[in-house]
């Protein structure tokens, strides 16, 4: 219904068949990622080519919002695309890029506490801060068809939130979790522990672990991008030469090892 009504729901179809065919294209529309933010979470993913600035990125911080479009700028959701196979796996790499990034610990707890307008006026000076973020939700669909996901964290990878899922990957769930500030991903999940009761753990006994996806509207209670309403950029067709990164540090998602090697967990 939101589709009939708003449209662009398949926002960049045709593009995605120009790059990848019609049903490689089909893939990346039928595995995109919804999106839900951490709250305190301020921006969207946007479009580098069009916005680079919280002035035209950022949407209400509102629990019970699903937003596909920025609230001052009116830049829509995007997500750039890249298809890759290796090893009779296919994957499918969805770019999410941010103006900026902060990151930090207790620090960090003290920032977010801080008036959002004072945050904007002197978000350069915070230690960890620096433009040109890129994050990812990476898919990959083996053989027998089976669909396993990761999210870009620092400096790895992450399946679930807890150092347990580092560099792992895990069952897709059809969502990729933003945290607020420095937009590390990870899968929202319930981890129940399942493994043997502390009282008898030792030596060769490891603590197993249960994930179940939590999904917002359900268990969640969360702002939220819907899959249908991104806009999707097959990074096939964008000319690299388009790009002029604001933070020289920041490799592109075309720079990177993992756009050439998908089962790198470097990503530098």
């Amino acid at each position: 219904m939101v589709c009939a009504v708003r449209g662009g729901c398949d926002d960049g179809d045709a593009e995605l068949a120009a790059a990848y065919g019609a049903d490689d294209a089909e893939l990346v529309r039928r595995l995109a990622p919804g999106i839900v933010y951490e709250p305190g979470t301020l921006t969207l993913p946007v479009d580098f080519r069009e916005c680079r600035a919280h002035a035209c990125s950022d949407a209400r911080d509102d629990r019970d919002l699903d937003v596909h479009a920025a609230l001052r700028g009116g830049a829509r959701a995007t997500v750039f695309t890249h298809v890759v196979r290796s090893g009779g796996d296919t994957f499918v790499h969805y770019w999410l890029y941010y103006p900026d990034s902060t990151t930090g610990g207790p620090a960090k707890a003290a920032w977010n506490a801080t008036d959002p307008a004072v945050r904007r006026d002197t978000e350069s000076t915070y230690p960890g801060y620096h433009q040109d973020d890129w994050e990812s939700y990476q898919v990959r669909i083996d053989a027998r068809g089976q669909v396993a996901a990761r999210a870009s964290s620092h400096r790895g990878y992450q399946h679930c939130k807890q150092a347990r899922c580092t560099n792992r990957w895990g069952a897709a769930t059809g969502w990729t979790r933003v945290s607020r500030g420095s937009h590390a991903g990870h899968l929202p999940l319930r981890s129940e522990r399942v493994g043997p009761p502390p009282a008898t753990e030792g030596w060769g006994r490891r603590r197993t672990y249960r994930d179940e996806p939590q999904y917002p509207g359900v268990d969640l209670r969360e702002r939220t991008t819907t899959p249908g309403g991104v806009r999707l950029v097959p990074l096939e067709r964008v000319d690299p030469r388009s790009y002029r990164p604001l933070d020289p540090s920041i490799t592109p998602p075309w720079g990177k090892r993992v756009f050439r090697d998908p089962l790198s967990d470097s990503t530098s």
